[in-house]
């Protein structure tokens, strides 16, 4: 195959195709329709002399081939779009970027209304794409650029990424607030009699082990190394249903005093001290070499520090 005769386009395809394993999906990702994505995927065939993909019952399987080409599309698309961004230079009130952010629901709630009334005057045509990947997802999408920027509790991105210290936090435990048995304050008998509800996010269940800790694994890792047990009646991926249902049962909730802060007033819940001296922890913003000189995400970071950081240090090298 000659580069001068292919069309980039089609490589974009491929990229989508590698990704998604979808013919309808992987069109949606690059803005392409059914048919059109379709007629792509002849083109590259009849290029390759390979079928790239095959149908299986879960969708369609890269060949050997495709997959021997996919690690360098990548790639070259990667730098392809990082060289076009850093060639023009970025102005936060003209442009129209889509930034896509790695955020749990959790950071959602902290994060999001603060940042869009400020996108909304600063930068009025920037979007963000928040995406919600399992914790095993966050590195390769960071170095694919799938993501440009993850906020989070995430000690798995200690090693290889820069990082930033945004604030550290610390739990508390939250309940409704006519609880029956629990009043102004909360000892660890009564902590560890109650039935908990947690939130487990996808690819952090809790393993003494796991890199991809989120703040739910380290509070059962300080709780099992105090000797210390609770019964855990409900587990769920997402924070967004924990509010309902603390209202509606006798169930408590250990999450970050940020989230807390911001969601109980809007709620008849009330907010305690743990009992227990739990650590505390970081909240960072990381990102890849590859984005560490973009001025697009380079604003962006900058503009998150300035909303959310406790104080300013430099940010820390791979």
């Amino acid at each position: 195959m000659n580069i001068e005769t292919i069309d980039l386009n089609l490589l974009v395809a491929f990229d989508a195709m590698m990704q998604e394993r979808n013919v309808t999906r992987a069109g949606l990702r690059i803005g392409l329709s059914q048919p059109s994505m379709s007629h792509a995927l002849v083109r590259l065939r009849q290029l390759c002399g390979d079928p790239l993909f095959v149908r299986v019952k879960s969708g369609m399987e890269p060949t050997p081939f495709a997959h021997r080409m996919a690690t360098s599309v990548r790639a070259g698309l990667s730098i392809l779009q990082a060289g076009l961004e850093s060639a023009v230079a970025f102005d936060p009130t003209q442009s129209e970027r889509i930034f896509q952010v790695l955020l749990s629901d959790l950071g959602e709630v902290v994060y999001l209304p603060r940042l869009m009334r400020h996108l909304k005057s600063a930068a009025p045509g920037v979007s963000l794409r928040i995406l919600q990947l399992p914790r095993e997802g966050y590195r390769d999408a960071l170095e694919t650029g799938d993501a440009d920027l993850a906020i989070g509790f995430l000690p798995a991105l200690s090693a290889g990424f820069y990082q930033q210290r945004l604030f550290s936090d610390q739990h508390v435990c939250l309940m409704r607030a006519g609880h029956p048995r629990i009043g102004r304050r909360l000892n660890i008998s009564q902590f560890t009699a109650e039935s908990h509800i947690m939130i487990e996010p996808a690819g952090s269940r809790y393993s003494r082990v796991s890199p991809h800790s989120s703040t739910t694994t380290l509070i059962e890792q300080y709780l099992e190394k105090q000797g210390l047990r609770r019964h855990v009646a409900l587990r769920v991926p997402h924070f967004t249903v924990v509010p309902e249902i603390l209202e509606a049962t006798d169930l408590l909730a250990v999450i970050p005093s940020t989230v807390a802060r911001v969601m109980a007033p809007l709620r008849r819940i009330k907010i305690l001290p743990l009992p227990l001296t739990a650590p505390d922890f970081e909240v960072k913003q990381f990102w890849h070499e590859r984005s560490h000189q973009d001025e697009g995400t380079r604003w962006l970071r900058g503009v998150i520090a300035s909303l959310f950081m406790e104080s300013r240090p430099v940010p820390t090298a791979p």
